[in-house]
C-alpha cells in the first residue's frame, strides 16, 4: 500500500500547507493502523465483522464510521454528496481526470506554482522596467553665456546608474549609409526615440555623401575625398568602448578600421589630444577664428563624453548671438572642466544641433533663425531594446520639441522684425494716423504720418509738424516753401496772392 505525499511544496502558502501536509500525517497513520488490523484479521479465523473487532475499548465498525466521517468532512462541497464529491475532487482544472484525487491534486498544485512563479517573474521585471526611463536619465546638460553667446553643454557619462557604458554611436538614415537621408538632428531623435542626438560630419547636400575618411559600424563608406578642404581637415575615430582618438588627413579609412576602430567622423580637426591643446590658430580653416555657432565634441579622463553647441550668426541687442571662434570653445570647456582629455570641431554653421530627449537645446541659425538643417550623419545615444510604454513617453516629449521648435521659429522673427527682406513694407491699416514711428526705449521721437490728403513728419519732443506736403503745397515748420513750383500759376491781381510765389 503506498503511502499519501506528505513532503508537499514549499511554494503553497505555509499555513494552506500546512493543513494538508497534517490531515495527510493523519490519513497515512489511520491507514498503517488498519493496514495492520486487517492483516491480523486475516490470519484470524475467529473475526469475521469489524463488530467482533475492538480498537481501544470501541469496536472497529465505529472506528470506520468515524473514519469516514473525517474523510467526507475533507472533501464534501456545495452538493453534499460524498460520492459525488470522490468523483469531482479527481477532476483537474483542464478537465482531465485522474486515478486518484492525490495525482489531481499535485498535478493542479504544480500548475499553480508555475503560475505563480510566473506572475512573480513578470512582476519583478515590470517593477525594475518601472524604475528606468525610456530615456538615460544620467545625461545631463548646463548652460551658460560668454563672449556675447550662449552656449550648452551635454554631458554623457561612460556608465549608467547600472554600471553599463552608455553606447556613443554613429547614427545614419535610410538603406543606405553611403547615400543617407538628408534630414534634421530632430526627425533622426523621433525616428529613433534617441536621449540625445548631435549632428556630426560634413558632406555634400548635392551628393548626398559625407566628406572625407568615412566608417559606419565597421563598413567603410562611399564618400567624397576630392574636396580640396579635406587636405587640411583630421579624422575624428570612436572606438567600440566610446575612446575617441583623430587621425591626419593622410590616414585612410582603411588604415583607421585596421586599427580598431569602427566608427568615425569628417568634422574639421582635434582641439586637444591627450590632455594637451592642440589647436593652433588658423588650423583647419579660415573660420576657425570667426565667430561661428560650433558643435564640439570633448571627453573627460574618466571617458564621460561633452557634446559642446553655441548659438551665433543673430545680430541685435538682448537677442545678440556672436558665435564662438575654436579657442574662445577650449576657453568654455576649460572653464566647466579643468581637465580635458580630448575635444574635436566637428561641423558647425547652421548643421550645429543638439537634441535631447527629442528637444532642440540650442537655437537654429538658418533661414533667419528659423529652420533646422538638414545633415547626413549624428552622433547619439539611446536605449535598445525599447519599451512598449515608452511610446507614450516619447511622443510626449516629441510634443515638447515641437513647442520647442515653433518657439525657436518666434525667436527667429523677433530676431528679424527689424530687417526688411523686401523692396516695400506694406502697413495693412490706413487712416489719418498711420505711419512709422521712431522709438528712443519706450519713448516716441519722431513719426512720418501717410494720411489720405497729405504727408508730414512730426516731433514729439517739441509737439510740431516739422514738415509737411499736401496737394498743392510744402510747408517746413509751418511755412510755406512753394505752390505748385514746377508749374506756377498765372498772376492777374497781386493783392489777391495768398502764398509767395516762385
Amino acid at each position: 500500500m503506498a503511502l499519501l505525499q506528505e513532503n508537499l511544496p514549499y511554494q503553497l502558502n505555509n499555513e494552506f500547507r500546512g493543513y494538508l501536509v497534517g490531515n495527510f500525517k493523519t490519513l497515512n497513520q489511520e491507514r498503517l493502523y488498519l493496514k495492520e488490523i486487517i492483516e491480523k484479521h486475516k490470519e484470524d479465523n475467529k473475526a469475521h465483522t469489524t463488530n467482533q473487532i475492538t480498537h481501544r475499548g470501541q469496536p472497529l465498525s465505529d472506528k470506520f464510521n468515524n473514519l469516514e466521517k473525517r474523510v467526507d468532512n475533507q472533501i464534501y462541497g456545495a452538493s453534499k454528496n460524498s460520492s459525488a464529491e470522490v468523483k469531482d475532487i479527481r477532476v483537474g482544472m483542464d478537465g482531465q481526470v485522474h486515478d486518484l484525487a492525490q495525482d489531481r491534486l499535485m498535478q493542479d498544485f504544480a500548475k499553480i506554482d508555475e503560475v505563480a512563479l510566473n506572475a512573480d517573474n513578470m512582476a519583478q521585471m515590470h517593477e525594475e522596467q518601472i524604475k528606468e526611463s525610456a530615456y538615460y536619465n544620467e545625461i545631463t546638460y548646463v548652460s551658460g553665456r560668454k563672449f556675447d553667446t550662449t552656449y550648452k553643454i551635454v554631458h554623457i557619462p561612460y556608465r549608467d546608474s547600472d554600471g553599463n557604458i552608455i553606447k556613443i554611436r554613429k547614427g545614419v538614415s535610410g538603406s543606405n549609409p553611403s547615400k543617407p537621408d538628408h534630414i534634421t538632428p530632430r526627425d533622426f531623435a523621433k525616428n529613433t526615440s534617441a536621449t540625445f542626438v548631435a549632428n556630426a560630419s560634413t558632406g555634400s547636400a548635392s551628393q548626398l555623401k559625407l566628406h572625407g575618411q568615412q566608417i559606419y559600424n565597421g563598413q567603410i563608406l562611399d564618400s567624397v575625398k576630392d574636396y580640396e578642404p579635406l587636405k587640411d581637415r583630421w579624422t575624428l575615430a570612436m572606438a567600440d568602448d566610446n575612446t575617441l582618438t583623430s587621425f591626419p588627413p593622410n590616414i585612410t579609412a582603411e588604415e583607421i578600421k585596421e586599427k580598431g576602430y569602427n566608427n568615425t567622423f569628417s568634422g574639421f580637426g582635434p582641439m586637444i589630444m591627450e590632455g594637451k591643446k592642440v589647436y593652433k590658430t588658423g588650423d583647419y580653416s579660415v573660420n576657425s577664428e570667426e565667430s561661428h555657432p560650433r558643435t564640439v565634441i570633448a571627453q573627460l579622463p574618466n571617458k564621460d563624453t561633452l557634446i559642446f553647441t553655441c548659438d551665433g550668426r543673430i545680430p541685435g541687442n538682448l537677442l545678440h548671438q556672436k558665435g564662438m571662434t575654436l579657442n574662445e570653445v577650449t576657453d568654455v570647456l576649460y572653464d566647466h572642466y579643468g581637465e580635458i582629455q580630448f575635444a574635436y570641431n566637428l561641423d558647425g554653421g547652421g548643421s550645429s544641433s543638439s537634441v535631447l530627449r527629442s528637444r532642440m537645446l540650442n537655437k537654429p541659425s538658418d533661414n533667419n533663425s528659423k529652420s533646422e538643417r538638414k545633415v547626413l550623419d549624428f552622433i547619439y545615444v539611446g536605449k535598445d531594446p525599447r519599451q512598449i510604454r515608452d511610446k507614450d513617453i516619447q511622443k510626449a516629449y516629441e510634443d515638447i520639441g515641437d513647442l520647442r521648435n515653433n518657439f525657436n521659429f518666434l525667436y527667429g522673427l523677433l530676431t528679424t522684425w527689424n530687417e526688411i527682406g523686401s523692396n516695400e513694407l506694406r502697413l495693412t491699416t490706413y487712416n489719418q494716423y498711420t505711419g512709422l514711428v521712431a522709438m528712443d526705449g519706450e519713448n516716441a521721437k519722431k513719426k512720418f504720418y501717410m494720411q489720405p490728403d497729405e504727408f508730414r513728419f512730426w516731433d514729439y519732443d517739441t509737439s510740431r509738424t516739422w514738415f509737411r506736403v499736401t496737394e498743392d503745397a510744402m510747408q517746413l515748420h509751418n511755412r510755406e516753401l512753394a505752390d505748385n513750383f514746377s508749374a506756377p500759376r498765372s498772376v492777374k491781381d497781386c493783392n489777391a496772392l495768398k502764398r509767395p510765389c516762385t
